[in-house]
């Protein structure tokens, strides 16, 4: 008997990126994309459904009876309904450690552009300013060398460990924060020691809004914070204000929590900044780290069902 698989949002991965045989009879249908009122009838003969950001809650997946695996196209399942999951016996597997070496660079590319203040360098030969001056070197901007400095990572998954790992090659000071043992108290002492900030933790309950303008004015003048975690995990009118008022020195985001973010999104206010550096959720999507993704997807999926289940939730 052929398994259908559902891919719900297909279109998240370039054409290019190559999808390894599947070990078993089955017939595959891609969706480019999948609305909430589309979800039910899509995946409701399903066997397997893969998503990467479609969100599969109880109202949606009840009519799902033949569903047996949901395979997350991503390493967050906060979009899983996965205590439905459960008490209905369909398993749930997810992606790990195959973003760390992206994500990690694009951190470090972050951190370095605000260090060296490119952005705003730009800026400035843009406005001719290199020409008014009588001196060989443009030196409109602080620039600043990351050695030496202290880089908190908050997380301490596969991702923040190769974070530090880079880190320490460019001579930084790496400090680590779980928020497994969250307390008031040693958060906001971790945070005001820190010249760097970089976000490697789910989105949680817990970790909602763990940013906000209150742990803003804890940290240094002088810190640039880093987020390519979940959008929701720094409170972003916090962080706009934040930024126009030099409480910190600056931030580079790759995530906001809705995604795409509405034209009125306070980050467009902010845009221009030279202290301010958004990619539109990239930091994970490097070619190597796509193939990787699709390659584990399916390794997934085919040791399922060969009775040896792998990466479940």
């Amino acid at each position: 008997m052929k398994k259908k698989i559902v891919f719900l949002d297909r279109s998240t991965f370039p054409k290019t990126i190559k999808i390894p045989k599947v070990q078993f009879k089955h017939k595959w249908i891609n969706f480019n994309h999948t609305t909430p009122s589309q979800i039910v009838d899509r995946i409701k003969n399903a066997n397997i459904v893969i998503t990467n950001k479609i969100e599969l809650n109880k109202n949606n997946l009840s009519g799902a009876k033949n569903l047996e695996l949901i395979a997350i196209t991503a390493t967050g399942t906060n979009i899983i309904d996965s205590e439905y999951c459960r008490k209905n016996n369909i398993y749930i597997c997810n992606l790990r450690g195959y973003a760390s070496i992206s994500v990690a660079e694009h951190v470090v590319t972050l951190m370095l552009s605000l260090s060296k203040n490119i952005k705003g360098l730009e800026k400035d030969i843009g406005g001719r300013l290199w020409q008014k001056r009588k001196v060989f070197a443009l030196l409109s901007r602080e620039i600043n060398d990351l050695h030496g400095k202290t880089l908190g990572i908050i997380g301490k998954g596969s991702i923040g460990m190769k974070v530090g790992r880079i880190a320490k090659a460019f001579g930084m000071n790496i400090s680590y924060f779980s928020v497994r043992n969250y307390k008031k108290t040693q958060f906001l002492k971790f945070l005001s020691s820190l010249d760097y900030l970089s976000i490697h933790c789910p989105l949680t309950d817990k970790t909602k809004n763990l940013i906000t303008i209150k742990e803003l004015k804890k940290m240094k003048k002088n810190l640039i914070l880093i987020n390519t975690a979940r959008g929701g995990i720094v409170n972003e009118i916090d962080l706009t204000k934040a930024l126009k008022q030099k409480i910190i020195a600056g931030a580079g985001i790759d995530v906001t929590t809705s995604e795409p973010p509405k034209k009125s999104h306070a980050y467009y206010g902010i845009l221009n900044q030279a202290n301010f550096i958004w990619t539109p959720h990239t930091a994970w999507a490097s070619n190597e780290t796509l193939q990787e993704a699709i390659n584990q997807l399916i390794k997934n999926i085919n040791s399922f069902y060969k009775g040896r289940k792998r990466n479940i939730v």
